[in-house]
């Protein structure tokens, strides 16, 4: 073969340093055993190898710019590489990094020569600019380390997937054995030969939270509790590392979880060992080297079945996939590993995991593989992939959607359905909330397990949100009037992805024509499209029905809280008819609408009685206005989250004056704890399960009059009456809980879906 050179740009090559790093030396060595006696000439922007580095030996030539300023070496990269391939005219330019093509595809435009990337996983996925898509389309060929890498990025910018070949990941299987816990690394960490370590190794890093840390953590108790001594060993530096030690203490995890740092490369076969499994539920790696480490030195793995992880464990075949967003799926696995579970899986047996990983990922087998697509992109640059060059030859599951919701706040309602929806595992959930903050609510930040990121708390995050926004199969957005959210709303539109708007009917103080014209400002892109919109409750649908027209699709997706705690409480006396608000005091709310018409009922009936629940800038006007009245009023401040069941068993009739509520969660609790309920006709709650007149009163919003007259009429009402009209209540938001709740919000997703892939599919836009 009179093949001159062959030219290879890669991000650096030192052996032990990063994934693509470590990919690139291998890539090289395959390249230098399977073309003998021909130069590879390689341009290293990051590394300087040493006079005596093996591949240096085999006759590689290096051209570092390492010893350049760290500003100036991307651009002298090109200058050097662009001036060396221009006189040289190897028979191919390769690169192990996707940065370097659009430099590279010049080289094809001017002189013919065939260009190939290799992409590796996130770098690949998410990409911003144009210039690198755009290089991408245009290269002769492209080499994909996983099936779910080349599946991603033939979705987002219309590749043709003849034209990228999936060649797997290898590793030194020489460095990675089966052996004994280390006695040194026992005595560092202060551990017991026979005590279970789980094991993560990764960057710390904030951009990089994907890997499932957390994840972990938050089934570690119970995992601690089942199996004593446990200890969970983190592996790995980087900025992220004091956010996690304060999550582990904040946990009380703290006796079970090793931060080890950063660990030499010499020391990371015995940190294997120690360990007695793996696991890295990550929900983006574009491989995973870690995993084939960890199975050649004889350890269980457990992985996320979300991305490349999938192909790294032979599609289940070496190891346990989880979904990387279910904690209590994680722990499960977790688990079972540790227990050598079931006894005749290929994992539980060391020798014959070492031995399947060698012959599947081995250097024997793939360094053949990597050369094989190089030397068919120097013969025919335009060869199409085979079948037979995929990793596993596996049919792929279709995943389950990838949907990404972004609202405002983590209120105990919001996260308590969140939580419902990612347990359904009827969805792989992704949550962006703009703040876990909310100046008038006193809520404690309550117990997340579902992905999510809170942006006020990690601001440096905003790219990956925004990155998870436009890859998402779904994305829904429950909140509009916050600069990043707009953003969002014009980052995902352009991708041409379904999306959906969700939210109560457009609010008091946007009303009229006002609230239109900013509206209009604010929601152009909703203006512009017809995407659907699921509103809360049919009050919301009339008012998004009137302001964005007919020509798009209107679902109502109330909001779902768990009502079984409410059910399970015992119907009162119909005899004891206690008045019961809950929820701020405020003017919208109606908290002085409610003190005026109290004040005439309570004069009219001494036997009346009110309890209120909750705390807001009224407070102090309100005890004022009901002083008179002060034996016949209870005042249960604000009460938590978790209390709220016991403040409603002290009530017998609801009052919910609200001058504008767009669904009013408070009332749907009352009625399902039995309580007959006074509500107005600008309540979304109210309208929906008031109406009818059997399960309570629905009077004109800002009425005292009106609101006086309903609770006299329940006062008067005869028992049995009342008796009928409590268990209404209950029976008419009987279908409002959280399951059904899961089920309306998963109908109506996978309509949307449905209907997108039934459109005529819009041609990619060419860059």
């Amino acid at each position: 073969m009179s093949i001159e050179s062959i030219h290879v740009w890669v991000p650096g090559i030192q052996d032990g340093a990063g994934g693509i790093q470590a990919f690139s030396r291998v890539y090289v060595q395959a390249l230098v055993e399977a073309f003998p006696g021909i130069k590879i000439r390689v341009f290293v922007k990051n590394d300087l190898p040493s006079d005596s580095d093996p591949l240096r030996l085999k006759g590689v030539q290096f051209d570092s710019m390492a010893k350049y300023p760290q500003r100036l070496r991307t651009l002298l990269m090109m200058v050097i590489g662009l001036a060396a391939g221009l006189r040289e005219r190897p028979r191919c330019v390769l690169t192990t990094h996707l940065h370097f093509q659009p430099a590279v595809r010049v080289l094809h435009w001017l002189c013919g020569i065939p260009v190939m990337s290799v992409l590796h996983g996130i770098e690949a996925w998410n990409l911003r600019g144009g210039l690198r898509i755009w290089a991408m389309r245009a290269a002769d060929h492209l080499m994909a380390v996983s099936n779910h890498t080349r599946t991603v990025v033939v979705d987002s910018y219309g590749l043709d997937p003849r034209r990228i070949s999936v060649v797997p990941n290898t590793f030194d299987e020489a460095r990675f054995t089966i052996g004994p816990k280390p006695a040194y690394l026992l005595q560092r960490y202060g551990l017991m030969p026979d005590q279970p370590v789980i094991m993560t190794v990764s960057r710390l890093v904030v951009a990089e939270r994907y890997k499932g840390h957390r994840q972990i953590l938050q089934g570690l108790d119970g995992l601690r509790k089942k199996f004593s001594g446990l200890r969970y060993l983190i592996v790995g530096s980087g900025d992220d590392m004091p956010l996690l030690r304060d999550l582990v203490k904040a946990s009380n995890l703290e006796d079970c979880v090793v931060f080890a740092g950063h660990v030499p490369t010499a020391e990371l076969p015995d940190h294997y060992k120690l360990c007695d499994v793996f696991a890295m539920p990550s929900s983006k790696e574009g491989f995973g080297i870690v995993f084939l480490e960890a199975m050649a030195s004889g350890k269980p793995v457990v992985a996320g079945n979300l991305d490349g992880s999938v192909d790294a464990l032979d599609q289940g075949r070496l190891g346990l996939l989880v979904d990387p967003h279910d904690s209590v799926e994680i722990a499960e696995k977790i688990g079972l590993a540790l227990e050598q579970k079931p006894t005749e899986a290929l994992w539980n047996h060391p020798k014959e995991l070492r031995a399947a990983v060698i012959s599947k990922f081995g250097y024997q087998r793939v360094g053949p593989m990597m050369a094989g697509v190089v030397e068919r992109l120097i013969q025919d640059p335009s060869f199409a992939a085979s079948s037979s060059e995929e990793i596993g030859g596996h049919d792929i599951v279709a995943p389950k959607p990838h949907i990404v919701i972004l609202t405002q706040l983590t209120s105990p309602y919001q996260v308590e359905f969140f939580n419902a929806l990612a347990a359904s595992q009827e969805c792989h959930l992704e949550i962006i909330y703009l703040t876990s903050q909310d100046k008038e609510r006193q809520w404690a930040l309550p117990g997340i397990s579902h992905s999510h990121l809170i942006l006020s708390e990690t601001p440096d995050m905003k790219l990956d949100a925004l990155d998870a926004i436009r890859v998402a199969d779904l994305v829904v957005f429950n909140f509009y009037t916050d600069i990043f959210a707009l953003r969002a709303i014009r980052e995902r539109v352009k991708t041409r992805r379904p999306w959906v708007f969700w939210g109560e009917r457009p609010g008091a103080y946007q009303a009229g024509v006002w609230g239109v014209i900013a509206r209009w400002i604010l929601l152009k892109p909703l203006h512009r499209n017809a995407a659907p919109i699921w509103a809360v409750g049919d009050f919301g649908i009339e008012g998004y029905r009137r302001e964005f027209g007919g020509s798009r699709s209107y679902s109502n997706i109330p909001y779902f809280s768990n009502l079984r705690r409410f059910m399970e409480l015992p119907l009162r006396s119909a005899r004891v008819r206690t008045f019961f608000y809950s929820g701020v005091f405020s003017h919208r709310k109606g908290g002085d609408i409610l003190a005026d018409a109290f004040t005439q009922v309570a004069q009219l009936r001494p036997d009346a009685r009110l309890v209120l629940m909750g705390a807001g800038p009224l407070e102090v006007a309100l005890r004022r206005q009901l002083q008179r009245f002060a034996s016949q009023v209870v005042w249960l401040g604000f009460q938590s989250w978790d209390e709220l069941p016991s403040g409603y068993a002290q009530g017998g009739i609801f009052c919910f004056p609200s001058r504008y509520d767009g669904w009013g969660l408070a009332l749907v609790e009352a009625l399902a704890s039995g309580m007959p309920a006074i509500g107005t006709n600008r309540t979304g709650a109210a309208i929906e399960f008031l109406s009818s007149g059997h399960a309570g009163r629905l009077i004109l919003a800002g009425e005292a009059d009106m609101l006086k007259n309903a609770m006299l009429d329940l006062l008067n009402l005869p028992d049995k009456e009342f008796e009928r009209m409590q268990n209404d209540a209950r029976r008419v938001v009987s279908s409002n809980t959280l399951e059904q709740g899961v089920r309306r919000f998963m109908a109506s997703a996978s309509d949307v879906l449905e209907r997108h892939k039934a459109r005529v599919k819009i041609p990619v836009r060419s860059l």
